[in-house]
């Protein structure tokens, strides 16, 4: 099993919290490992070793070479094995009797426009993330980053197919529903988002796929007030779709 490694407080942090054995050694920052008063990362130490983690100290230098070059470490870098990608059918589990809600990446590329959705899918309440196998950023040390630590927390599913990920959910009674620019596309306020439902975003530029979009059941518009940038951040307008998808089911 190959190593992946894991940095920053936050996001150690919760893996520490919800997957401890999956660690195989968090390095620290030796200068600050046992610093008295409120350091974080001697927090964090403290966290780990009484979840049974093995820990090493190391320079600041000896972390920098750890990870990518200009990543923010901040002390602290967890080795662990490969990232569990979830099955379509964990996801729809995750909901334990509620509605269902999936978020359907269809291709995203860039690591922190991923790990932003991850983020805003486990603080809206979604039960998972789909994401594909090709032509699309998988769940790296910078997605990991960027989520602050959500991706430990979000069950996510890697897909060969986004259309056959879309039909598969149908037999458990989710729709879907694109945010994309298609006829007969309604403002998402507008539509009933309440049920077992997967919500479908696309790939920075080019959005959704038509073939995606055509598998979909319903499609969503953002409206916007302003013109002359374009559309939204595919991270921002899933952050948007998630809260009024929350909204809406708080209200129910």
């Amino acid at each position: 099993m190959s190593a992946r490694r894991v940095h920053g407080v936050g996001p150690v942090r919760e893996l520490v919290r919800a997957r401890p054995r999956s660690i195989r050694v968090l390095f620290v920052a030796a200068e600050r490992a046992d610093a008295r008063g409120k350091d974080p990362v001697a927090e964090l130490v403290a966290a780990a070793a009484a979840a049974g983690v093995a820990i090493e100290r190391r320079t600041l230098r000896g972390l920098d070479a750890l990870c990518e070059p200009g990543s923010r470490h901040q002390g602290v870098v967890a080795v662990t094995g490969e990232l569990a990608y979830a099955s379509l059918d964990d996801l729809v589990a995750a909901a334990g009797g509620a509605p269902p809600l999936v978020v359907v990446l269809d291709g995203v590329q860039d690591p922190h426009n991923l790990g932003a959705i991850v983020r805003s899918a486990h603080v809206l309440g979604a039960h998972g993330v789909v994401i594909p196998e090709h032509r699309a950023a998988a769940v790296t040390p910078a997605v990991t980053k960027a989520s602050a630590g959500a991706t430990e927390l979000v069950a996510i599913a890697r897909v060969p197919n986004v259309v056959r990920a879309l039909e598969e959910p149908k037999a458990a009674g989710l729709w879907s529903c694109a945010v994309a620019a298609a006829p007969g596309a309604r403002p998402i306020a507008q539509l009933d988002l309440r049920g077992p439902l997967a919500v479908v975003l696309g790939a920075e530029g080019s959005g959704v796929r038509p073939l995606v979009a055509r598998t979909c059941d319903l499609h969503a518009v953002i409206p916007m007030a302003g013109d002359g940038v374009g559309s939204l951040n595919v991270s921002v307008a899933a952050g948007i779709a998630l809260y009024e998808i929350a909204r809406q089911r708080a209200a129910a």
